[in-house]
């Protein structure tokens, strides 16, 4: 009985390398032995000119069993004459996988055989089998004689799990380095072969997930899961340690403003990786958020907090009577309350570097955050470039540098690992 949409591929060769029938013969009735274990519904024969015959014999052999096997109906000849050249072997047999795939009446499971034909041609058609993720058969046996003696013969599928799952492998590593961790944990979640360690490789991408999200917490907790000795991380495992040291100063520092400092860095870096991404109005987003908390971690170091500014510690440090009295005016519900412009003038007053930079650079911060408010993502509807992104990291990653003189380091740990691509898919 037939295996309803169930097609066979199978390459035809000339039989022992010979042209005489006896070869040929041969060969059709291993090709034969085959189909009736199979019993596809339809069998697509891949064959020169000269194997052609082959085809004829397989007829016969059905005719002896009292069976049919009608061209267009129980099978089809696609000619290959190329039978040497890889590239054009692999199209024959990928434009025929790509006709039944897109056959939207029905669908086929489709069964390569590739054990007959030229090495080239059985070579092309794993792949192109391995590629398209289709079944690949192999027919083994007897072969004490050299080739597989009639009768013994033995289908062999072939599992290709830990080919698929080096290509997944591949696969995740690229959108590793585009930041796309989300798609990397798909993936991962669908490896089976153990030697890869998923656990920490998924573990390290929910990290990187969560870490990408401002999520420290998680991203702290799952690292610390992965195990960075594994051989797949070898090129990376520095810069995993780094970046645990950093998420674990994020959540158990007790200093304030070293938290405060990675944080930052974190925001720098994730800024950059979304410009990486031309995410440039989100990348923007970031930068101004980082601009603000430049100013608010060393208004701290003066015991100001922005969300409730105590006058008293204005007056304290010598902040000029007319700044006071303008921060004044501008109470709501007994708190003072200030914005990033007032935060940089008012580090000017108290003689603050970062306030006299924001001084000395007022008219470029000004035209740069009025195109980040002009942002789609903040009050307007522009999008930003690629330039007006470059332009606020140079303020933002100088006032950084002024902030702390360990910055550098801050930002190098914070930075997220990348793997070398050796193969992209």
């Amino acid at each position: 009985m037939k295996r309803k949409d169930v097609v066979l591929f199978m390459i035809v060769g000339t039989g022992n390398n010979s042209q005489d029938d006896d070869g040929t013969k041969m060969l059709a009735q291993k090709l034969y032995s085959t189909i009736t274990k199979i019993y596809p519904h339809q069998v697509v024969f891949f064959a020169s000119e000269k194997s052609r015959n082959t085809i004829t014999y397989i007829e016969e052999l059905f005719a002896q069993d009292n069976d049919e096997f009608i061209e267009d109906e129980d099978y089809q000849i696609v000619s290959i004459e190329s039978i040497d050249n890889f590239n054009a072997c692999f199209e024959v047999f990928e434009s025929k996988i790509l006709e039944f795939n897109n056959d939207i009446t029905k669908e086929h499971q489709i069964i390569m055989d590739y054990t007959s034909g030229t090495k080239t041609m059985s070579a092309a058609m794993a792949c192109c089998g391995m590629f398209y993720k289709k079944d690949l058969i192999s027919v083994g046996g007897d072969r004490s004689q050299g080739e597989v003696s009639s009768g013994t013969e033995i289908i062999n599928y072939q599992n290709l799990y830990k080919i698929y799952d080096r290509i997944s492998i591949m696969r995740v590593r690229r959108y590793f380095n585009s930041y796309s961790f989300m798609e990397c944990i798909d993936i991962l979640e669908k490896v089976i072969d153990l030697r890869f360690n998923t656990d920490s490789f998924l573990n390290i991408c929910k990290s990187y997930y969560s870490w990408d999200n401002m999520d420290f917490e998680n991203a702290y907790d799952y690292l610390t899961k992965a195990d960075f000795n594994h051989l797949g991380f070898i090129e990376i495992r520095e810069k995993l340690k780094k970046n645990l040291t950093a998420l674990g100063i994020i959540i158990h520092s007790r200093s304030q403003n070293l938290k405060n400092c990675y944080i930052l860095a974190s925001l720098i870096n994730n800024a950059q990786r979304k410009a990486e991404e031309y995410k440039y109005d989100d990348a923007i987003a970031r930068l101004y958020r980082s601009f603000e908390l430049i100013a608010q971690i060393k208004l701290s170091k003066y015991d100001i907090k922005s969300s409730d500014v105590d006058i008293s510690i204005l007056s304290e440090k010598n902040v000029s009577p007319e700044f006071i009295e303008y921060l004044e005016k501008t109470k709501e519900d007994g708190k003072i309350r200030i914005g990033l412009v007032s935060d940089f003038m008012l580090l000017n007053e108290l003689g603050d570097k970062l306030g006299k930079y924001y001084v000395q650079n007022e008219s470029k911060i000004k035209n740069i955050t009025q195109k980040r408010n002009n942002s789609i993502l903040a009050h307007g509807l522009e999008s930003q470039s690629k330039e007006d992104f470059d332009q606020f990291l140079e303020i933002v990653t100088n006032l950084a540098y002024k902030l702390d003189k360990d910055m550098s380091k801050f930002l190098d740990e914070t930075k997220f690992a990348q793997f070398d691509i050796i193969l992209d898919l």
